[in-house]
């Protein structure tokens, strides 16, 4: 804490207030993810030691007098440092949950006053401020800390903490009059948040030291664990034995997105500096860590040296081992892959499917039959001869309930069921979300962007607005009475294709040896997770209350920010439709996140991609929000198809009726002819 002023102070405050490291106890170092390691007090040892704890130790609180006036305010500046300082590595949460400065300022005139405060919480790269007004409490009214609830948190440089990164919060105090001030500590000031991953890099990196010029001698077939810290290499010597198929299996374990290596295919050269050639490759991909199987065939026998290279201000802890095997069926053999890769559609359909009800688009033929009958009924309607109880009584509420039901509501139904222009449909959605996937994948995307991205429902961030035009075929009845609706295009939707197609679209073909590209593998592990929960959401979403009347529902939702679902390894659906609460996006993330999702990809002579998904066991009819935002596309009336019946029936009993009048008359007239005929022969 180094306080100062604009005025005369005693000599004990005008002593910087150093920081000074120092163990207490065992505790942990900086912010960690383990329990408490978000939680920092402010504390003081002495006047001159006072720092940012994780348990409230030293002095009570620390208190002086000021002399400030309203003419000559005075500054008090306050720097608490970490200590222990930041030793692990670390994600900052995306929300402080609380801060709590209990610092108050007792007038000589009697008044007590929460003076003017900036807060600043610098967090690596991250600085954050906060500011409080002047505020006298009431007589008789209960002191309350300087308080800050649930804030964002600025990850614009990014979230990430390294290792000896500063933590230090800096609170400046204006006063503008005399009294006394105290800072009250010993648990009464403290900060908390919730931190949701860290590692010890240092402890974790323990293949150290290694290097190209100093392997570390080993066997091939041993387990060996490591770690990529930043722009490490870290190679291994070792000798290849006879064999016909080398596999080197290593796992990469998880951390978040921004953090993560390359994963390049490592280096395995001869003594005499010889580089092999390229290997097959096998990755997949769980949301919990990375797992690649490369294989080499009839490697010459001998010493080599395998290295493995890391990047800049990343890391990635590792463990890798080896086996000489021959030919046979393998985990790296692509027989074990199916010829193609299909979304698990019916994973999230609640109803019976035997009980489907098939859906129609508004249809020409009911437009042009009412219309026709429209002119013959108005036609009769008009013509003098016409009955006025059957003219009055039922041709002409007939002809206006057909015009209303049978031509207004249907015209305005097929003007409804039309795309709009702002609208996409579900196949472009689609070519959007992998697009952007894509491009985040590439090499040099700032972290927090991958991560952004990465995690948006459906691609859309927060603040964006999608607009959605669905065909559906059919909807099957739950159980309390709502209906789901079942999306065509999903029932055989290969993502596969659609993922290597853009792959293709992207113009990153594989390599001359046949290996696709970092960015490449990145992308198609990213698109096969991110396109597989994206359309188990959307599913999961298309509930509605009654039966629909089209085939056609327009979607339009604003999307906010939300807690991600999965991990900070693998974020999912991190924006929400704003119609839909937190805690119903919440109870339905929780609920239909699957159990296990793993994504496999074979770069050997074909290109394959294996989904192996196993849906969570929890999710019913009770976890599907009550306002899922869908609007069907119906006509001008919400009766309008009975209208135009009614209006067909009422027309054709009163046509029917004046046929019958008509014939009778003719009839009558016949007869009367015939008799005055008679009369005058």
């Amino acid at each position: 804490m180094s306080p100062y002023h604009r005025s005369a102070w005693p000599l004990s405050l005008l002593v910087t207030l150093l920081v000074l490291p120092s163990c207490i106890g065992v505790v942990q170092a900086g912010l960690t993810a383990e329990e408490k390691g978000g939680e920092l007090f402010l504390s003081c040892r002495s006047d001159n030691d006072c720092v940012l704890t994780p348990t409230p130790i030293g002095e009570e609180k620390v208190s002086e007098q000021s002399t400030a006036t309203a003419f000559q305010s005075q500054q008090l500046v306050f720097e608490f440092t970490a200590d222990p300082g930041q030793e692990h590595l670390a994600i900052l949460p995306e929300r402080l949950d609380l801060m709590e400065i209990d610092f108050r300022h007792q007038t000589e005139a009697g008044a007590l006053m929460k003076p003017a405060m900036e807060l600043r919480l610098i967090l690596g790269q991250s600085v954050n401020v906060w500011s409080f007004e002047a505020d006298v409490l009431p007589q008789t009214g209960t002191y309350e800390p300087y308080k800050i609830e649930d804030a964002s948190l600025d990850h614009s440089n990014s979230r990430v903490i390294w290792a000896q990164a500063p933590i230090r919060l800096i609170m400046t105090v204006t006063l503008d009059r005399p009294g006394t001030w105290e800072l009250n500590m010993r648990g009464a000031s403290s900060i908390e948040m919730d931190v949701p991953w860290s590692i010890d890099a240092e402890a974790a990196n323990i293949d150290e030291p290694s290097s190209p010029s100093q392997p570390i001698e080993t066997s091939f077939e041993d387990t060996h664990r490591g770690a990529l810290l930043g722009d490490d290499k870290d190679c291994w010597a070792f000798e290849v034995e006879e064999h016909e198929v080398l596999r080197l299996m290593v796992q990469w374990d998880a951390v978040p997105l921004e953090l993560e290596q390359p994963h390049s295919v490592p280096d395995l050269v001869t003594q005499s500096g010889r580089l092999s050639p390229q290997p097959e490759v096998l990755t997949e991909s769980d949301g919990d860590g990375v797992s690649i199987t490369y294989r080499w065939r009839a490697l010459a026998v001998g010493p080599y040296n395998l290295c493995m290279r890391g990047i800049p201000d990343h890391f990635q802890s590792y463990s890798w081992g080896g086996l000489f095997s021959y030919e046979g069926i393998g985990p790296t053999n692509p027989s074990g892959f199916a010829d193609a890769s299909y979304y698990p559609h019916g994973a999230v359909i609640l109803g019976d499917d035997s009980e489907a009800f098939v859906l129609h688009e508004q249809g020409i033929a009911l437009l042009l039959l009412s219309s026709l009958l429209f002119g013959v009924f108005l036609l009769l309607a008009t013509r003098q001869t016409t009955s006025y109880k059957l003219r009055y009584g039922l041709l002409v509420p007939g002809v206006l309930l057909l015009f209303a039901g049978g031509i207004l509501h249907p015209l305005w139904a097929m003007a409804d069921e039309v795309q709009l222009e702002d609208e996409v449909t579900l196949d472009t959605l689609i070519d959007m979300r992998l697009q952007q996937l894509w491009d985040i994948s590439a090499p040099g995307v700032p972290e927090q962007t991958l991560v952004t991205h990465t995690g948006a429902t459906w691609g859309m961030l927060n603040g964006e607005t999608l607009k959605l035009r669905l065909s559906i075929q059919e909807v099957v009845p739950l159980s309390d009475g709502r209906w789901q609706l079942i999306v065509p295009e999903l029932e055989s939707y290969r993502l596969d294709q659609a993922i290597f197609s853009q792959v293709a679209k992207g113009e990153t073909q594989v390599s001359t040896e046949g290996l696709l590209e970092d960015q490449t593998v990145r992308f198609i592990l990213l698109a096969g997770r991110s396109l597989l929960l994206d359309m188990m959401m959307l599913e999961a979403l298309l509930v509605v209350d009654e039966l629909p009347e089209s085939s056609v529902f327009h979607i339009e939702y604003d999307m906010v920010a939300a807690k991600a679902s999965g991990s900070v390894n693998a974020p999912a659906w991190a924006t929400r439709p704003s119609v839909i609460s937190t805690s119903d996006w919440v109870r339905l993330q929780g609920s239909l996140f699957p159990e296990r999702i793993s994504i496999s990809l074979c770069d050997c002579s074909l290109d394959l991609l294996d989904v192996t998904f196993i849906p969570s066991s929890g999710f019913d009819e009770a976890d599907i929000p009550p306002n899922s935002g869908l609007r069907n596309a119906i006509g001008l009336l919400p009766y309008g198809t009975a209208l135009m019946w009614m209006g067909l029936l009422l027309g054709i009993v009163a046509t029917s009726a004046e046929v019958q009048r008509y014939v009778k008359a003719q009839k009558m007239a016949t007869t009367l002819r015939g008799t005055n005929d008679t009369l005058w022969k």
